[in-house]
């Protein structure tokens, strides 16, 4: 049996989600931010874009309860992409894969058909590796190969761990495989 609840409680759970989902969109869009911070060279403590956004975030956030999830996750997304366009990033910090998994993931869908639709005619919600370069301000090209370096480093040291470890050429690995006499 269902319960009717005052609309002073329904007021209230909802204002308990929207903190909620708030939450949820802030705690994505600082792990996207730090993903990018390491690739942002500045010789100063702080870099200027990182202010920026810092300042756009809390004047967006204390307006929350004027405007929906969706049309603050989309300025928040909106204001995060605008540092970057205007940001010099440095390639060889970054892991392309992972960053355009955190940007699908956590930024606004709405923000990037918008942007797709803009750029290239194309009606998706997800970023594309040349959405993201274009974004970067690099090639789609330069994205990959770093992309390719990141896998042929991992590659490397797999193969040298594998022919230090011979547990791990195994098809049924045991967790006593690993510890030898010596361990003990």
């Amino acid at each position: 049996m269902k319960r009717k609840l005052p609309t002073a409680m329904n007021t209230s759970l909802s204002c308990r989600e929207k903190k909620s989902e708030l939450m949820k969109i802030a705690q994505g869009m600082d792990l996207c931010f730090s993903e990018v911070t390491k690739a942002m060279p500045s010789l100063l403590t702080v870099h200027q874009g990182m202010k920026s956004f810092h300042t756009a975030q809390k004047k967006i956030l204390s307006h929350a309860e004027k405007f929906d999830c969706e049309e603050i996750h989309f300025q928040l997304t909106r204001e995060f992409v605008t540092m970057l366009v205007q940001s010099k990033i440095s390639f060889d910090q970054i892991s392309p894969n992972r960053l355009l998994m955190l940007f699908n993931q956590y930024l606004s869908k709405s923000f990037i058909y918008d942007l797709n639709c803009r750029i290239y005619d194309k009606p998706h919600a997800a970023m594309s590796m040349e959405l993201l370069a274009r974004i970067l301000g690099c090639k789609r090209n330069q994205l990959n190969y770093r992309q390719h370096q990141i896998d042929k480093a991992f590659k490397t040291k797999f193969s040298v761990l594998q022919a230090k470890c011979k547990a791990l050429n195994h098809e049924q690995i045991e967790s006593s495989m690993f510890w030898r006499t010596e361990h003990a």
